[in-house]
C-alpha cells in the first residue's frame, strides 16, 4: 500500500502538517455524535430503553442487598425463582479504565460513539490509510444502522462492547506489525481485549475472535513464506500472553458465568442431553439470504416491523452500511491488490453466511455441530457486526485505491469502467428484484385468513376467507413496502451517481483530492444518519429526570399495591406472585415490586427453561399445565382477570385492571414430605412432575443413588429465621430423619448447606427444587451462595490489572529514560 506521504499531489488539506490533519478529521469525528445526539448531550434528555428498564426490574433485589449489607448479593431472589446475580448484574470489585464511563453517563450515546469513532479512526491510521479515508471508514462503520437500533433497545453490553472491537484490532495491528511497537501494542491489545471483556457481551466479542483467527493465520503463512517464523512464533506467544491476561482481567465474572454456563439453557437440556442451544431457538432471528440486500437498501423488506416483511417473526430494523459501501468495496476488490485486504473480506462474508442460520443450514449446521461454543449463541443476524466492519476496512481499500488513481498522472479513466459499470449493474439487478416481489411474508395471508375466520365462525380454507384475506394484505400492505424499497433503491441510484461524480471531477482535476473526500465523507454521514433516525423512536428520548426507577414506579398499580403490602405478612420471607396479567415469562416489570416465578433474561437456567417453556408443566399454554407446581414453588398470589380456572385460588382484591387471587393451598418456604422417590435421570424426576402423577406436597423426587429415608412426623417444624436470597436459615426439629424440600430454585455450583455447622449435601428435588436430608433433633440450617469460581476470578483480575499497571509503568519508564 502506498504511504499517504509518498503521494506528491498537494491541495488546501494535505499541505497542513499531519497534526493539523488529525486533529480536523478527530474534530469532525467528534461533532457527529454531538449533534447527533443533542437531545442528550446538551437538551437535558436521555435514552428510555425498554430493556434497561427490564433490566433495572430484574435487579432490584440486588440493589437491596447492596444497600443493606454493602456487599454484592451475588444471587437475585426476585426473579424465575432465584439464579446468579452476575447474569444480570454485578459491580465489578476491580477497577479499571472503563469505570470512567461513570464520569459521562449523562452524554450516553455520544460518549461511547467517540470511543469507537476514535478506536476505528487510530486502527485505519496504523494501516496507513489518509487521515480523511481513516474518517471515511470511522463514520461509515460507526453509523451502520444497527447500532442505533440496539441503542434505542436498550443494549448497552452489546453497544458498548463494540465500541471496544476496533482498539483490540489496533492493538493487534500494532503488536503484530514492528518490532518497536511490540510492547506498546501488547499493552493496548490486553487493555482493549479487556475492557471488551468487561462490557460484558460475550457474543459479540466471540465473534470478532474470527478476524483475529482469520489474520493470526495469515500473518503466519506470510512468516513462513518470509522465514520469519521464529521471531512470529514470539509474537504469537505475546498474543497468547496478552489474552491470557485479558481473560484474568475479566475473570471475576468471566469464571463464574463459564460456571454458569453449564446450567443455563446455553448449556443445554439434561432432558435431551444436549450442550448448548437447540437449533430452532438458537436460528431465530436468522438473517435471509435475500434480506441481505438490506445492506445496501435497508427498506428492501420494510424496515422495521410491522412493514417489515422478511422470514424473521419481527425486527426492529434492518443492518444498512450505507450506499457508498457498493462502489468502493467493488473498486477494491477489482482493482487494489492488498493480500490482507481479501483477509477482512473473507472473514466478512463468512460472517455474513454464518448470519443466514437456518436459511443457510448447509454451513450453519455444520459449524452449530462441530465448532466449539458456535452453539451457545443465538440470533445469527448479529453475525452481520462482523460484516459490516470487514466491509468497512475493504471499502476504505477501495478509496485509498481511488486516492492513487486520481493523484497518479498516468491513470486512465478505463480502470474505472469495470467496477463501476458492475455496480450500476447490480442496481439494475436490484431495481428486477423489487419488481418481481410480491411483497408479502411467509404465511401472512393464512394467518389473516385465520383471524377473519374466527371472527365470522367459518373456516380458514372458505374461498372468500382466503379472497378476503388476499384482498387485505394486497391493499392495505403491500403499496407501502413497495413505495418504501423502491424510494430506497432510488436513494442508493441518487448516491451512487454522486459518488460518480465526484470521482470524475476530481480525477478530471475540475475539484481538488481533498474536495472530493470531504464530499464522500458529507455523503456518508448524511445517507447513514438519515437512515439511523427512522429507527430511533421519539419516545425513547424522555427528560432526564424521569430516571427508570420512577419510570418502574409509575407503572404500579392497585393490585401491585396489595400484593407488596401482603405478601410478607406473618412470614420472614416473601412469597411468589405468578402475574397473568403482566406476560410473567418475559417481562421483568413485575420482580421490581415483588418475587415473581418469571421473569426477563435471555439466559435462564436450563431446569427453569424445561418446567416453564415449551410445553413444560408451568408453561401456561401447554395441555401439560400443572397447577400444584405453584403450591409447590411457593406461589401466594396470581393476577389475572375475573373467571380464574383454576381450583384452589380465592378472589382476594379486585381492581379496575383485574383480580389479585390467593391460592389456599401454598407450601411454605421450607417442608418436610412424608416419602421419598429417587431417581436415576433428570428424565424420569421430569416424568413425576407432570400434571396428575403424584402429591408433591407429601411426596419428594429426588435424583440421587443415596438411599434416602423419611417418614410422616407430626411433631416436626421448621422455621425460616433469615431469609435474604444468598443466605437462607432454618431452624428445624424432627423425631426421626426427614427430607426437607425447600422452595428455592437447585443451582449446584456455590450454594452450600450447614447442619449446626457441619456440611451435608443438597440433593436436585422435584426436578428443580433443592432438599435436604435432616437426622432427628432440633438443628440450625444454613445455606449460603459463595461460589469458589467468583472469589477465584477476583484474585486473578487484580493479577492482571497489576501486570497492566507495571507494563505501562515500563513503556513510560523506556520513553523517559530515552
Amino acid at each position: 500500500m502506498t504511504d499517504p506521504k509518498n503521494i506528491t499531489t498537494q491541495d488546501f488539506f494535505t499541505s497542513l502538517s499531519d497534526t493539523k490533519q488529525h486533529l480536523i478529521a478527530l474534530f469532525i469525528l467528534f461533532i457527529i455524535p454531538f449533534f447527533l445526539f443533542t437531545a442528550t448531550t446538551i437538551g437535558g434528555k436521555e435514552f428510555q430503553r425498554h430493556d434497561t428498564t427490564q433490566w433495572r426490574a430484574a435487579t432490584e433485589s440486588v440493589f437491596e442487598y447492596r444497600e443493606a449489607y454493602d456487599k454484592e448479593p451475588l444471587w437475585v431472589n426476585n426473579m424465575f425463582g432465584g439464579m446468579p446475580s452476575y447474569v444480570v448484574s454485578m459491580a465489578k470489585q476491580t477497577p479499571h479504565l472503563d469505570d470512567l464511563r461513570k464520569l459521562f453517563k449523562n452524554i450516553f450515546p455520544a460518549f461511547q460513539f467517540w470511543i469507537l469513532f476514535s478506536g476505528m479512526y487510530f486502527l485505519l491510521i496504523l494501516m496507513k490509510f489518509r487521515p480523511l479515508s481513516a474518517t471515511f471508514g470511522s463514520l461509515m462503520f460507526g453509523l451502520t444502522t444497527y447500532i442505533p437500533i440496539i441503542i434505542a433497545a436498550g443494549h448497552n453490553t452489546k453497544f458498548i462492547t463494540l465500541t471496544y472491537i476496533p482498539w483490540v484490532i489496533a492493538g493487534y495491528w500494532l503488536l503484530t506489525r514492528k518490532e518497536e511497537s511490540r510492547l506498546p501494542g501488547l499493552l493496548l491489545f490486553t487493555v482493549a481485549l479487556v475492557l471488551n471483556l468487561r462490557a460484558n457481551h460475550p457474543q459479540i466479542t466471540y465473534y470478532f475472535i474470527y478476524l483475529l483467527g482469520f489474520l493470526w493465520v495469515f500473518d503466519t503463512w506470510s512468516s513462513y513464506k518470509k522465514g520469519e517464523i521464529a521471531p512470529w512464533a514470539k509474537t504469537t506467544g505475546l498474543l497468547a500472553l496478552s489474552g491470557i491476561i485479558a481473560l484474568m482481567g475479566h475473570a471475576e465474572t468471566f469464571l463464574p458465568l463459564q460456571e454458569y454456563s453449564n446450567y443455563s439453557l446455553r448449556g443445554g437440556s439434561a432432558l435431551n442431553n444436549s450442550t448448548g442451544l437447540s437449533e430452532g431457538y438458537a436460528f431465530a432471528w436468522s438473517q435471509g439470504i435475500k434480506e441481505t440486500w438490506t445492506l445496501l437498501v435497508p427498506n428492501y423488506f420494510g424496515g422495521a416491523s410491522p412493514d417489515y416483511w422478511g422470514p424473521k417473526s419481527f425486527t426492529s430494523g434492518p443492518h444498512y452500511l450505507g450506499a457508498l459501501a457498493l462502489p468502493f468495496i467493488l473498486l477494491a476488490l477489482l482493482r487494489q491488490r492488498s493480500k490482507i485486504m481479501y483477509v477482512f473480506f473473507a472473514a466478512g462474508t463468512l460472517g455474513m453466511m454464518f448470519s443466514w442460520g437456518g436459511n443457510f443450514r448447509l454451513l450453519n449446521e455444520f459449524a452449530f455441530d462441530y465448532i466449539p461454543l458456535f452453539d451457545k449463541f443465538r440470533a445469527p443476524e448479529t453475525w452481520l457486526t462482523l460484516t459490516a466492519f470487514c466491509y468497512t476496512v475493504v471499502a476504505v481499500y477501495g478509496l485509498d485505491w481511488l486516492v492513487k488513481f486520481v493523484s497518479d498522472k498516468k491513470s486512465q479513466i478505463k480502470d474505472l469502467y469495470l467496477p463501476v459499470g458492475i455496480s450500476a449493474v447490480v442496481i439494475i439487478f436490484v431495481f428486477v428484484q423489487l419488481n418481481t416481489s410480491d411483497f408479502k411474508r411467509p404465511g401472512e395471508v393464512a394467518s389473516i385468513a385465520n383471524q377473519i375466520a374466527q371472527q365470522n365462525q367459518v373456516s380458514p380454507n372458505n374461498p372468500q376467507v382466503q379472497q378476503r384475506a388476499e384482498q387485505y394484505v394486497n391493499a392495505r400492505m403491500v403499496p407501502q413496502r413497495e413505495k418504501k424499497a423502491k424510494s430506497d433503491l432510488l436513494r442508493l441510484a441518487i448516491i451512487f451517481a454522486l459518488a460518480i461524480g465526484l470521482i470524475y471531477l476530481a480525477f478530471t482535476k475540475k475539484i481538488s483530492l481533498s474536495a472530493a473526500l470531504f464530499g464522500f465523507i458529507l455523503i456518508v454521514a448524511y445517507d447513514l444518519i438519515s437512515v439511523d433516525k427512522r429507527y430511533i423512536p421519539e419516545d425513547v428520548i424522555v427528560d432526564s429526570n424521569r430516571n427508570t426507577e420512577r419510570l418502574l414506579e409509575s407503572q404500579k398499580t392497585d393490585l401491585t399495591s396489595y400484593i407488596v403490602e401482603n405478601n410478607s405478612k406473618n412470614t420472614s420471607y416473601p412469597y411468589r406472585t405468578f402475574p397473568l396479567l403482566d406476560n410473567p415469562y418475559s417481562n421483568a416489570i413485575p420482580s421490581y415490586f415483588y418475587p415473581q416465578i418469571g421473569g426477563y433474561t435471555g439466559a435462564k437456567l436450563s431446569i427453569i427453561q424445561d418446567v416453564m417453556y415449551n410445553g413444560g408443566p408451568l408453561d401456561i399454554q401447554s395441555n401439560n399445565f400443572n397447577p400444584q407446581l405453584l403450591d409447590l414453588f411457593n406461589v401466594k398470589y396470581l393476577t389475572y382477570t375475573s373467571g380464574l380456572p383454576l381450583q384452589g385460588f380465592e378472589p382476594v382484591f379486585e381492581a379496575e385492571r383485574g383480580v389479585v387471587y390467593e391460592n389456599q393451598n401454598v407450601l411454605p418456604k421450607a417442608f418436610f414430605v412424608d416419602s421419598v422417590i429417587t431417581v436415576n435421570s433428570a428424565r424420569q424426576a421430569f416424568g413425576y412432575i407432570q400434571p396428575q402423577q403424584i402429591d408433591l406436597s407429601e411426596t419428594a423426587v429426588v435424583e440421587t443413588a443415596d438411599q434416602l429415608t423419611t417418614s410422616a412426623d407430626p411433631a416436626s417444624s421448621v422455621e425460616v429465621t433469615n431469609y435474604t436470597g444468598p443466605e437462607i436459615y432454618l431452624k428445624v426439629s424432627r423425631s426421626e430423619t426427614g427430607f426437607l424440600v425447600l422452595s428455592e430454585v437447585y443451582y449446584p455450583a456455590g450454594w452450600s448447606a450447614t447442619l449446626n455447622g457441619e456440611e451435608i449435601p443438597i440433593y436436585k428435588t422435584d426436578y428443580f427444587l433443592r432438599g435436604l436430608e435432616i437426622p432427628a433433633g432440633e438443628h440450625e440450617i444454613k445455606l449460603r451462595f459463595e461460589p469458589r469460581s467468583y472469589k477465584t476470578g477476583v484474585i486473578l483480575s487484580w493479577i492482571s490489572l497489576g501486570f497492566q499497571i507495571l507494563l505501562a509503568s515500563f513503556i513510560v519508564f523506556r520513553v523517559v529514560k530515552k
